[in-house]
Formats: structure tokens, sequence, C-alpha cells
């Protein structure tokens, strides 16, 4: 009620009227001592009544607030308990409470008995003492809709109340978590797609709440709000104005619905739900007294997505020079990619047509903030068919690290979990202490195992596991860090025994194999310098090459070293066991057996795409920014699409006539498909939708697709080159391998 100073009842009846049609049953009305609050409260309970609607209201008492005075709660809410906008669980008045211990049992039962109420406070301190207020028909957990700390919200603190409460539990949902006032300043973790997550856990647990809160519709000085920003923001509040939320709840309607009904939805229409802050989490701000708030670092600079899809096709995400295309499946589709600096876009294609494409006007991600601002801007766009422009919600509601993304469905389909050591490579055993030699953790799991770390320090520098049950995270390792003996790592993993998890002070160390562009000297061997053991004349150059479009986009994913003294010789002796070698970025090697990985064609580009000189010889040159100078140990040239001839068009299935590989580039051509397929060892190529090539040696004849159709229907143009076609939505341009037959 703080932030309703000067409401009227329009404005109580433009928030009733939206909050109602989400499918929200009730509001709660927190109140505080001052007597203007009286008058707000009687506004908003003759708009409910004025709009006719099914939207309910209740008192919630903050207890920090107010004086601990029974006869004046008592008088409150027997003020109200008979309104046609009451909300009532079994014909009693609902009654809530931030705080609220100083009344004891006795007082809420006194309450309870005086208003016939039914009681749902939340009151801290409660904890191994439920049993001894009786008088509390339920409890709810305002905590619980963030994690406490820096790592994913998980149930575990539901589950602890649920020990205690059993079916007197509550819970709350929320966004988000920042202010930033002189005498509070702290930010609580909202990634890992906080606000869908959180809407999965409830599901899962639907069956045994009471009742769920959504916190809150209008608390902008704490930045947890769902509404559209008005009224009487909290003076000194600098991070809500043009940071709307109101696609948060409208997102919520899906979740809102089947939470109520126990089965999601249908998803009738297309819509991309996407957020980010709008700074990176490591800026310093030039104009700003008041000092980063605690939690700063418990955030990764990514842009979040949420795609509701009616079928199939691809979404863009882009925020700078930084963008990545996704295949989503009909369902919902979380996706994520790196913040760059510059302005967020969504694009949504089908069946060749573009049904979403959005920038927001209002929104910069700017790498030098004057002010401190750990909100996030919400923003939506949806399809309206066709080519026609999208809708889209914002006011209502170059970098060098890879792009992810994880799905989720209502079919309850999963993603694979990944191999122990996908994405990373092993360092060693170091040293540790308690100023830690990989700074963001610990993350403590007694089922721990090395995979399980790996992957929550996915898009993160530096991983390792210590103590069996601890997991660290971090874009470097400290400088002084300091191997030690294998031996001395030798506590196995709690998950997993015949994994090792370092030891007490004892850090195995991982590092990620798509780190680009690091600062740090530390290599994947024991030392930071390497002499050549090989010869350059044992190599022959390949040329320039470009790394991938997706996953961690590299195209060599065997080891990688980073050096301050790199030459092509030096990459060439660390991987004397691999076909390539590769220089990078001036210091940088990677090695591998394949030149296609990640998207990457293997084909060769101009080589002024790789005039980086190399960090311990000037006079030579070490690839550049996403590109590298790539060695080959036999006489390997780049593919050629000449030989290869084209067998028509066909169609696709959901099941892929070929299944070898697939990949989706901005600038496909027909040479680039078939290269990409020849280089990775196929016998088949087929472009598709304009931009997809898929791979393979056996052409698959299920649900429809293999099957020959005429050529008119493959009639959309490459991206790449518009003289040739690439398929179409469902349809393929194939080619084979000179002597290959279906």
């Amino acid at each position: 009620m703080l932030d309703t100073y000067d409401y009227t009842i329009a404005d109580w009846k433009d928030d009733l009227s939206r909050i109602q049609a989400k499918g929200v049953d009730a509001v709660a009305l927190n109140i505080g001592r001052s007597e203007w609050q009286k008058t707000q409260v009687q506004l908003a309970y003759d708009a409910a009544t004025s709009l006719g609607s099914s939207i309910k209201l209740f008192y919630s008492f903050d207890f920090t607030e107010m004086d601990c005075t029974l006869s004046d709660f008592v008088s409150r809410v027997n003020k109200y308990k008979n309104h046609p906008s009451q909300f009532k669980v079994n014909g009693k008045p609902m009654i809530s409470s931030y705080s609220g211990d100083c009344l004891g049992n006795s007082g809420w039962a006194s309450l309870k008995t005086q208003t016939g109420g039914y009681l749902m406070p939340f009151i801290w301190g409660l904890e191994g003492k439920f049993n001894q207020w009786s008088s509390l028909d339920s409890w709810y957990c305002w905590g619980c809709a963030w994690p406490q700390g820096n790592h994913a919200k998980t149930t575990s603190d539901d589950q602890y109340y649920i020990n205690q409460l059993g079916s007197r539990y509550a819970t709350t949902i929320s966004g988000w978590m920042y202010t930033h006032f002189s005498y509070k300043n702290f930010y609580q973790r909202g990634d890992d797609w906080l606000i869908v997550s959180r809407w999965e856990q409830l599901m899962s647990m639907r069956n045994t709440l009471t009742f769920v809160e959504m916190v809150t519709w209008n608390d902008w000085g704490e930045s947890d709000y769902f509404g559209p920003v008005k009224g009487a923001q909290p003076d000194g509040t600098t991070w809500a104005s043009n940071f709307p939320h109101t696609a948060w709840y409208d997102l919520s309607e899906y979740y809102i619905t089947a939470f109520k009904t126990g089965s999601y939805p249908a998803i009738t229409k297309d819509v991309i739900y996407f957020w980010a802050r709008p700074h990176p989490a490591r800026a310093t701000a030039s104009g700003d007294s008041i000092g980063k708030p605690t939690g700063w670092d418990w955030t990764e600079d990514s842009m979040w997505a949420v795609v509701f899809a009616t079928s199939s096709g691809t979404v863009t995400l882009s925020c700078g020079s930084s963008s990545n295309t996704f295949s989503v499946n009909a369902g919902v589709t979380k996706l994520k990619i790196p913040l760059s600096q510059g302005k967020m876009a969504v694009q949504m294609k089908r069946n060749g047509q573009t049904i979403i494409n959005y920038s927001p006007s209002d929104y910069t991600y700017a790498l030098t903030p004057v002010l401190y601002n750990y909100n996030a801007w919400v923003g939506s766009a949806t399809a309206t068919g066709g080519n026609a422009p999208p809708t889209s919600s914002s006011t209502t509601s170059s970098s060098s690290t890879s792009a992810s993304s994880t799905t989720t469905s209502t079919s309850a389909t999963t993603t694979a979990s990944p191999t122990p050591t996908q994405g990373f490579q092993y360092v060693g055993c170091y040293k540790d202490d308690s100023s830690r030699v990989i700074s963001n953790g610990p993350f403590t799991d007694s089922a721990q195992t090395v995979a399980k770390c790996l992957t929550r320090c996915a898009g993160y520098a530096y991983a390792g596991v210590e103590y069996g049950v601890e997991c660290f995270c971090g874009a470097s390792l400290r400088s002084d860090a300091e191997i030690a003996s294998e031996s001395e790592c030798s506590m196995p993993c709690a998950g997993k025994n015949d994994e090792k998890c370092g030891n007490g002070h004892r850090i195995n160390v991982y590092k990620a194999v798509s780190t680009a562009s690091t600062t740090t000297t530390t290599s994947t061997s024991t030392s930071t310098t390497t002499s050549a053991s090989a010869t350059a004349t044992s190599w022959s150059s390949y040329g320039c090459v470009a790394e991938g479009t997706t996953g961690s986009r590299r195209a060599l994913t065997g080891p990688s070293y980073s050096q301050s003294n790199m030459t092509p010789t030096i990459c060439q002796s660390l991987c004397s066991g691999y076909q390539y070698a590769g220089v990078e970025y001036s210091r940088e090697c990677y090695c591998g057996n394949s030149l296609t990985d990640n998207g990457a064609t293997g084909t060769t580009i101009p080589s002024s795409n790789c005039q980086s000189t190399c960090a311990g010889d000037a006079s030579q040159k070490c690839g550049g920014s996403w590109s590298m100078n790539v060695y080959s140990k036999s006489t390997s040239t780049p593919p050629s699409a000449s030989s290869w001839t084209s067998a028509g068009c066909y169609i696709d299935a959901s099941t892929r006539m070929l299944r070898g590989y697939a990949t989706s580039q901005t600038g496909l051509t027909t040479e680039t498909c078939i290269n990409i397929c020849s280089t990775a060892g196929f016998t088949m190529a087929a472009t598709e939708y304009g931009r997809e090539c898929y791979c393979g040696s056996q052409l698959l004849k299920e649900d429809g697709g293999g099957v020959s159709i005429a050529a008119s229907q493959c009639n959309m143009p490459c991206e790449g080159n518009s003289a040739q076609t690439c398929g179409a939505g469902w349809r393929g341009n194939l080619y084979l391998k000179p002597g290959t037959t279906i």
C-alpha cells in the first residue's frame, strides 16, 4: 500500500482489472500504520465491487510498519469481512501478515476468534516450533520465491517447511529482487529463468500447497513487481522507471491456469518473452555513491528468453554483436545468449515466414553505467500470423562467449545430461585456501559429481570440485594459484565414488574449452611455457578458418591452450596427437580431428580475418577474433562442392531424412552445406528453410519424409546466395557425393 499514496479509484480499477484478467483470485493489501492507507483500502474495495468481477481482497498486516495492537487488527478485519469483495476460505475472511510474532500464538488465536478469520501469516523464526502455533490455518514462506545464495532456485527450502507444516504450507513466486538504497543495497539471484523455473516447481508441489502468492504487484523499490510502474515510488528509486515487468505477468497466465486446473493449457499463440539487465555485473558506475549491491557477482551477463510456440520453428536472439539461432519445438523452450553492447532483438520464423521480428527501442545494454542498476528490463513479442508485424509488450509489460539453451516442454521431454567433462578439460589439482583460487562458491551438493559441477559452471571459464561436495565457478584462476600433487586430490565425489572431488583445501580444476580471449597465463600443461618438439615442416598451412555459430562455437574441440609465448610451431607441438592445430587471438591454440564442430564449415575465409600477431613472435600471424590460422598434419585441403550432384527436392519430417549432423547458419549456400557434410565424412547433404543444413549417409523414409517431390516445392532462396534455392519449410534440396545412390 505504501506505493498507492496518490491512487484514485480509477487507478485501483485499472490494477484490479489487469490482475483479474490473468486468473488471480485475490489481492493481498499489505498495509502499515499510516492513516491515509485506510482511505486507499476503502477505495480498493469500492473499485473491486464496481468492476463486478470475481477479484477479491484481503488484509496482510505489515507488522514492521504497525503497532502490535490486537484490537486494531480486529476492527480492520471486521469492517470488511462481510464485504462482497472480501476473499474468504471456506466462508472465513483471509488474514495474512508480514511478521507478527509479537502477537504470539494466543494473540493470533484471539484474532481468529474475534473475526472468524482464516489465518495465513508469514512469521519468521518459527522453524522447529510450528507445532506450538496451532492457531494458524496456514503459513507462507515469503522468501522462498528466490534462491538464498549464488545458486539456482530449488525446492529444498519448500520441502524443509513442508516436512514441518504438512498440509498447512503456502509459498511464493517472483521474477526478481533488487534494491539500491543507502540503507539496504542488495541483489538476489534472478538467473536461470527464475520466473518459469519457479512456476515449474510449484506445479510439482501443487497437491501439497494451500496457496501460492505472487510477490508482488507494485513493490518497485525492491524490483519484485509484476504490474506497470506508476504511483508513488519510494524516494531515491532510480531503477524501476522504464524497466517494465508486465510481460512476466502475461507469461504467468499460462502457469496460473495450469496450477489451478492441474494440466497445462494448449499454447494458442507464438510469443517470445525476454529480459536482461542493463549493464555488466562487474561494471563500475561512474556516478553512484552507494556502491555495488551485495550479491552483484551472483548473476551472469545473459539475455534470457522463454518461447511459447504453437509448432516448430526457429528463434533468433540478439544483443549487440551477440546472436544465436535456435530450433524450437511446440511447447515452452528456455533460451539464453551472452549480452553484448547494444540493442536486444528477437525473431521467429516458420515455413519461410518471419512471424516475429522485434527490437525494443527503450533498452540498451551499456558497458559504462552512470548508476548501478541490477533490475531487469522485461518484454515480449507476439506473432500475429503471416508476415504481419508482431505485437509487443515493453511499456505495458564483440561478445566472444558462447550461446547456450535449455529446453523444457509440457510434454515432459528432457535434455540429456552432459558427459563428465563436456565443454571442459582437466587442468590439475591445486592448493586452495580461504581466499579461493576460483571465486564463486562453494555450491554444496550432498550428491556432488564432476558432471554436476561442470553443468552448474556452464558459461564460466573455470570450474572446480573440492572436499567431496563443493563446486566452484569463476571467470579466472587466481593468478598465484599453486598446483599440487594429484595424490593430494584424493577425496571421492559424494555422488560418484570413482571420481575425485579434491580434498580439504585441495581442488580439482577444469577449464572451459570454449573460453576465448582469456587473460590468464595458466595453460592445460603444468608449465606456462612450452618448447616445440616438432618442426613446422611436418605440418602444412590449411588457411584462415572461421569458428562455428552454435554451441561453444569451437571448430576444433580437442585440448586448448593459452600461452604468452604462442606461435604456430608451439601450437603444432601441443597438438601433435591431432590432425589439426589452430592458432587464434594471438595466444590461443586449439587441437582437433575435425573442423566442422559447433556449426563451423571448415572452409577457408580471406586471410584478412587472421591478422593478429602471435604473442610469441610478432612476425607471424595467429588468427583473429573467432578465426584461426589452421595447420594440418597431412595434405588435407578445404572441401570442394563442385563434384557433388543434385538429387532434387525432397519432403522432410520431424524425424529427419538425414540424421548424421545438422546446423543452422546465417548466410548459408549450397556449397557451404556440401562442404560441411563432406568434411564431416557424410555422403549426402540437404539444404532447408533458407539457412539449415543436414548431413547423412542414408536417406531415411519415415513419417512421410525422404520422398521426392516437384522441384517447385523447394523455392526458398539460400540466405547466402539468393540465386540458389535452399529448400523450404519441411522441404530439402538434396545433394549426393559422387558414387552415392539413393
